[in-house]
């Protein structure tokens, strides 16, 4: 029996994404200015099965990913967790639908949001904070064991870390609208390799310990990059 063709955005999912695009590009990119460090490390416009793992320091993290590096009119669905409070807000919750966004509950086991990970990382390219909530001091916060259990389960074609710095001068805590004339750096790093942890037990501890090497690469990457908060 032949595989199902793999899962590709629809046409109409498409032409609205290229619209927000537009309009996040011209955020960042005309009314403020944004420097891209290992661009050859970035997803290929066709690739799936990649997990972008990044540190977390404004709600407009993702949105500096995006913008970046998701292709026009793409060809594999990106998706992202995000807090459960903002799916109780019905034009939220369906304006993050339509960017493949999915609920989580931060600070709990949540098995389901797991194993929705796992299942997206065969045909996606998922986007995810390990530290599980932003950092409000700019130092990184520990990683938590579900990143690593998500890892183990999905073995992911490439685990991409990744570093955004200035965010949080462009939308502070608290701020609505963005401010202009600002200056981001993102940093896409070279694939991690876990495959060492693969033929262990998903213990905690195992789990956690895959998380601490994620985390450790992001350390040693704001390091190279002269991260500042």
């Amino acid at each position: 029996m032949e595989s199902p063709a793999p899962k590709k955005p629809s046409f109409i999912t498409n032409c609205w994404h290229a619209i927000a695009l537009a309009g996040f590009k011209f955020l960042f990119k005309g009314l403020n200015r944004v420097v891209v460090l290992g661009e050859e490390n970035m997803p290929r416009p066709d690739e799936r099965s990649v997990m972008i793992l990044v540190n977390h320091i404004s709600a407009i993290d993702p949105f500096l990913i995006v913008v970046t590096s998701m292709p026009w009119f793409s060809t594999v669905p990106w998706r992202a967790p995000a807090k459960e409070e903002l799916f109780r807000i019905p034009v939220i919750k369906n304006l993050l639908a339509t960017w493949g966004a999915f609920p989580v509950r931060r600070g709990k086991s949540d098995r389901e949001a797991i194993r929705k990970m796992v299942e997206l990382l065969n045909e996606s390219v998922v986007l995810i904070f390990p530290e599980g909530t932003r950092s409000k001091d700019g130092k990184l916060l520990k990683g938590r064991p579900g990143v690593g259990k998500i890892i183990w389960e999905a073995r992911p074609g490439r685990l991409l870390p990744v570093v955004v710095e200035g965010t949080e001068k462009l939308l502070p805590h608290g701020r609505i609208f963005p401010a202009i004339g600002k200056t981001t750096r993102i940093y896409y790093g070279k694939p991690l390799d876990l495959s060492q942890y693969y033929d262990q037990e998903p213990k905690v501890e195992i789990t956690q310990r895959m998380s601490d090497d994620v985390m450790a690469r992001i350390a040693e990457m704001q390091k190279e990059m002269g991260f500042q908060y």
